[in-house]
């Protein structure tokens, strides 16, 4: 049961940044897309059951964040992929949009380089 969930979670991980992903081009290009209800609704709905997921993953495994460092700082960069997101959207110009969408970015690549290596910090 592990594996399928582990499973589930990175697909739904990797569903979940190609939708934000293809959000952002869909808000630099200004299309009306982004104003359609399924777009709206539909990565709330994905990010739910990955948030589900890895709380799940986490209790089966009992890999808890405040005993291995790795999963708090896998948070820490989990809370800042959301709010550089929230921050895509919410800001008005191009330049800041542009910069938010980057940090939001590279926080989901280092939330990958944790998943992946389960590095040891001191």
């Amino acid at each position: 049961m592990y594996l399928g969930l582990k499973h589930l979670h990175m697909m739904l991980a990797m569903i979940s940044i190609l939708g934000f992903v293809v959000r952002s081009i869909w808000l630099f290009k200004n299309s009306s897309l982004l104003q359609k209800k399924p777009v709206k609704i539909l990565p709330h709905i994905i990010d739910t059951f990955l948030l589900l997921s890895g709380i799940s993953l986490m209790v089966m495994s009992s890999q808890y964040p405040a005993i291995f460092n790795w999963v708090t700082v896998k948070l820490v960069f989990i809370v800042s992929y959301i709010l550089f997101g929230i921050l895509t959207f919410k800001a008005q110009a191009k330049n800041k949009q542009i910069l938010f969408f980057l940090l939001a970015i590279g926080s989901v690549f280092a939330v990958l380089h944790l998943a992946m290596g389960k590095p040891i910090f001191s």
